[in-house]
């Protein structure tokens, strides 16, 4: 049996009945995050008395968790290189130093879905936690909501409107997992023609397209988005942060999903619904008249 100092010298996790800290480290997306979140309210509850320190990048990573209620403490930016085994076992071992659990969420290989496990699942495994509720979590706070309905005011949407949020774009691999823009393009007219919904589309600052036909926010902060979307009537987005975002609302949505298996990555929501094929096929497979087909059952 090897001796728990030793095991936090090599990096080795191990259990302990009564900590007294706990770090967790996440360097991943929005998404990433979220769907970790139910498990820091799993350990929360199951350490009460533990204060959990939480390793983040900056920016819109801190402020996708800045809010949750289980984190005592936030350390940011928080870096490591999670691709080598050498840099995961030296930040195992100066964490330790200050905890008496750790752990790093992060996948070490980017063959991290060939087990068909969602990341939600595997976040929960690694922490040795139960969930409640399979369901990812984000934590708003009032200044969201409020400026998130006077965003809608302004945009001329009232109460007697049904308005839809359109998220068409992806933080990173792009080329993988996002619907052609032209496609777009074709189910707008199509939702328009037909339907009477208002839509409202949330892209980066520095997105080159217009989406016609749509009211266009970019760069729009994290927090009022996640809230607009909580009240909006429909959601349609790609496998991104602010489609499960979505999940975590009642609110139905339609993701179009390329790229990694739904299993590992689909929005994990009983009011949600996936246009999706094989695992990596070309986003162009995915036709406008398919995702339309579901979208009017949905509605």
């Amino acid at each position: 049996m090897i001796p728990i100092a030793l095991k936090k010298w090599l990096g080795i996790r191990h259990s302990c009945k009564s900590p007294n800290s706990i770090f967790i480290g996440l360097i991943g997306g929005v998404g990433d995050l979220i769907s970790a979140a139910p498990s820091v309210a799993a350990l929360k509850r199951k350490y009460p008395d533990a204060k959990i320190n939480f390793g983040v990048g900056d920016g819109i990573f801190f402020n996708t968790i800045k809010n949750d209620p289980n984190i005592d403490h936030f350390e940011t930016p928080f870096f490591y290189d999670v691709w080598k085994k050498r840099a995961r076992r030296k930040t195992y071992r100066e964490k330790y130093k200050e905890h008496d659990l750790v752990f790093l969420l992060d996948n070490g290989t980017q063959d991290w879905w060939q087990p068909r496990k969602h990341l939600l699942d595997i976040y929960a495994e690694k922490c040795g936690v139960s969930l409640e509720e399979r369901r990812p979590l984000i934590y708003l706070n009032d200044s969201d909501f409020e400026e998130a309905q006077k965003k809608i005011y302004e945009l001329g949407i009232s109460d007697k409107n049904k308005f839809l949020v359109l998220s068409p774009e992806t933080r990173s691999k792009k080329k993988m997992k996002e619907w052609p823009y032209e496609r777009f393009l074709l189910l707008i007219q199509k939702i328009r023609e037909n339907h009477d919904f208002k839509i409202i589309t949330l892209v980066s600052k520095d997105n080159p397209y217009n989406y016609d036909g749509t009211i266009l926010l970019k760069g729009y902060p994290l927090g009022p988005s996640a809230a607009m979307i909580s009240r909006a009537n429909f959601y349609l987005g790609l496998d991104n942060g602010l489609t499960h975002i979505a999940s975590c609302f009642d609110v139905k949505m339609l993701s179009i999903h390329i790229g990694y298996p739904v299993e590992c990555a689909g929005p994990l929501s009983p009011f949600a619904k996936v246009v999706a094929h094989k695992p990596f096929d070309p986003p162009e497979s995915i036709s406008v008249d398919e995702v339309y087909t579901i979208f009017k059952k949905l509605i």
